[in-house]
């Protein structure tokens, strides 16, 4: 390869390199942009506290991460998040029969069951993901609200051992980037998670593989209910209460967030190390619209238009790759 060619050849890798991490600079920017319209926002204490709102969604944001690598989507995200605090919040509040010190494993194992559940289904059973997932998103849902019988459970009712991760911002944030490099082990240096990216990127390469997707649908589902339900624990402790709204406003800011942060739609292909970046961003945005006192209606719209620029992003992003692999 001569000079002009491997010149040509360190500017399209740098090139691809900053579309697979474009989430980066679109935060610094983004963060830049808001603070200018609210100076508060450069604060040090307040940004802490934009790291420590992002908390809880972040880990409903590696959920969705995985599924989507995994070349699938999971609609029930929010819907477990909420359902798995709820009933871990009632069954610590009215039956008494886990103790304090092993509460915090109650919404991560009801977290990992529906996310099992989910993964029967579209794994073993070999039904459409989208259908399944937006059917147990309004099984979870109902079933939230069912247990829940109309009311908040307060924190005062739960163990402070429980509130306790969510709730202190030390713990919260360290808890987390220790968490996500946890997984990003997992994904890049294990063979199970190596097979992930193989099934997202064809079930048919993975069959050739040796590798069953059947299973890898049925562990992808497992592990994205398992953060699911982390998140939710999570929530209770920022919250200091199980509110009955809990995790209705999580699943498009997921699937927004993760894209934004390199994860194709196309399956197969993604960063989980990124996603710290996409947290940050929500919970920038989130941060400055508490500022301005935004109503949870108008959010949602937002939510709505940001699904959808994450989309063409992702298409832009893809198309711009594609186009460079095929100078290189």
């Amino acid at each position: 390869m001569n000079s002009r060619g491997s010149r040509s050849y360190v500017r399209e890798t740098t090139l691809i390199f900053l579309l697979e991490n474009a989430v980066w600079p679109l935060f610094i920017a983004i963060y830049f942009i808001l603070g200018a319209i609210q100076p508060l926002m450069f604060s040090p204490t307040f940004l802490i506290y934009i790291m420590y709102l992002s908390i809880p969604l972040g880990f409903a944001i590696i959920a969705q991460t995985i599924c989507l690598i995994g070349g699938v989507l999971d609609l029930s995200i929010g819907s477990i998040v909420g359902f798995s605090a709820m009933l871990s919040g009632v069954i610590l509040k009215d039956f008494k029969i886990v103790p304090p010190e092993l509460s915090i494993i109650l919404p991560i194992l009801i977290g990992l069951l529906c996310g099992l559940f989910n993964g029967y289904f579209i794994g073993f059973l070999k039904l459409n993901p989208f259908i399944v997932t937006l059917a147990t998103m309004m099984i979870f849902q109902g079933l939230k609200i069912i247990v829940a019988r109309g009311f908040t459970i307060p924190g005062g009712y739960l163990p402070e051992i429980y509130l306790f991760p969510g709730s202190n911002i030390i713990f919260a944030i360290t808890s987390f980037l220790f968490l996500i490099v946890i997984v990003w082990i997992f994904l890049k240096y294990t063979k199970l998670g190596i097979h992930i990216y193989v099934v997202g990127g064809s079930q048919d390469v993975a069959h050739m593989m040796g590798v069953d997707p059947k299973k890898m649908l049925f562990l992808i589902f497992g592990i994205s209910g398992l953060f699911s339900g982390i998140s939710g624990l999570y929530y209770s402790g920022f919250n200091r209460s199980v509110p009955i709204t809990l995790g209705n406003e999580v699943l498009f800011p997921t699937f927004a967030a993760a894209i934004i942060s390199g994860v194709s739609l196309k399956g197969g292909r993604g960063n989980v190390l990124n996603v710290v970046g996409g947290a940050l961003l929500l919970g920038s945005i989130e941060a400055f619209l508490v500022t301005f006192a935004i109503s949870p209606e108008a959010r949602i719209v937002g939510y709505g238009f940001m699904v959808l620029i994450a989309v063409l992003f992702n298409q832009f992003r893809d198309n711009l790759r594609d186009s460079i692999l095929r100078r290189i």
